[in-house]
């Protein structure tokens, strides 16, 4: 049975430390990944499970936008179950940050019996997932030696955006200064998760007591936060171990108001653009049903109550994505141990051995 020795919480510190560390080296990362392409490249599919196929939800957008080749994100029993035409003109692209997802290993296998090309991304080169691949992408995030993954995933969607814009200045669908602008930009970001991670830190200090008595809650955003809401999502249920979905904002208006009662908590995830003052809208209606309800905001876009978490994002166009995931990550963390649970460890150690969904 796996031991679990490290702490979340000190993990998503560390992520500024990582993602920096991952640019600074992102020629010889995304070497493997230039290579993987030809001119004979038409699409490309990412596949993974869980926090890894919520990563290039995320990315995804600027992947595509700076590429120019049409980037679709989908589940490893898709492309097992032939569900998308995959030929010699795709690149699959699996993510696994162990190197032990079966599933994922399947898909890649699957993928090249169709005539594609895999490139397996990983923070084990020695894995079995790695080692059946000609083409790697090393993920560096260090040593994550718990149950819940926060690091990894911020800098799962790091490398993938420098792999697609190493790609695109290779390919000169970006230029020079276009590719400078676009790694100080991705830079700036990077350097604010320290502090997000210590605002969120102190805002959820004040409404503690409020928190632990959570027993459901729905995240809600829109655009490229897309993937975070599911993955905020994901750990809040993970390490508070209570009721929690996610809903784009625009699917949320489809129904999913008639179940909102005084007990449902709303989280809110505003970044700044065309979703912000919509959502300012829906808090305001549904603030008849529930006094619950927290808003993560900029600063800047000049919105403030007594529950509200504004922070100095940078809120850049292109990479908001990787700073909106934070107060999420934070919240998972602390609310679980308000709870009593250890947010670490999983509940049951050899869930994944019993469902034959990791090579462990």
């Amino acid at each position: 049975m796996k031991t679990f020795k490290g702490n979340m919480h000190d993990y998503i510190y560390e992520a500024r430390k990582f993602a920096t560390r991952i640019i600074e080296n992102r020629k010889e990362i995304t070497k493997s990944y230039i290579e993987a392409f030809d001119e004979n490249v038409k699409t490309v599919f990412i596949t993974g499970a869980g926090t890894s196929n919520f990563s290039p939800q995320s990315a995804r957008i600027l992947m595509e936008k700076v590429s120019r080749i049409p980037t679709y994100v989908v589940l490893p029993t898709a492309i097992t179950a032939d569900e998308y035409l995959i030929d010699e003109s795709c690149i699959v692209i699996g993510i696994s940050a162990t190197g032990t997802s079966s599933n994922t290993i399947q898909a890649l296998e699957h993928a090249k019996s169709k005539g594609a090309k895999a490139i397996a991304f990983t923070n084990d080169l020695e894995s079995p997932f790695a080692e059946k691949n000609t083409y790697k992408v090393f993920i560096d995030h260090g040593e994550e030696d718990c149950s819940p993954k926060s690091k990894s995933y911020i800098c799962e969607m790091v490398t993938l955006c420098l792999c697609a814009l190493e790609l695109a200045y290779q390919k000169k669908t970006i230029s020079e200064e276009e590719y400078n602008d676009y790694i100080s930009r991705m830079q700036k970001s990077v350097d604010n998760l320290e502090n997000i991670a210590k605002k969120s830190d102190e805002w959820y200090t004040v409404h503690s007591d409020e928190f632990k008595q959570c027993e459901r809650m729905l995240v809600v955003g829109y655009g490229a936060n897309k993937g975070n809401i599911q993955e905020g999502a994901l750990k809040i249920l993970e390490c508070g171990r209570f009721q929690t979905s996610f809903y784009e904002l625009e699917e949320f208006m489809h129904g999913i108001y008639h179940s909102i009662k005084e007990d449902c908590y709303l989280l809110f995830i505003a970044n700044h653009g065309d979703g912000f003052e919509r959502t300012l809208r829906l808090r305001n209606y549904l603030s008849e049903y529930t006094s619950h309800q927290f808003v993560v905001c900029n600063e800047k876009d000049g919105f403030h109550d007594e529950r509200s978490l504004d922070i100095d994002f940078v809120d850049d166009k292109d990479f908001y994505f990787l700073e909106y995931i934070v107060p999420m990550q934070i919240v998972a963390y602390r609310i679980a141990v308000d709870k009593g649970i250890n947010p670490n460890k999983p509940s049951d150690p050899y869930f994944h051995q019993k469902m034959n969904s990791k090579f462990i």
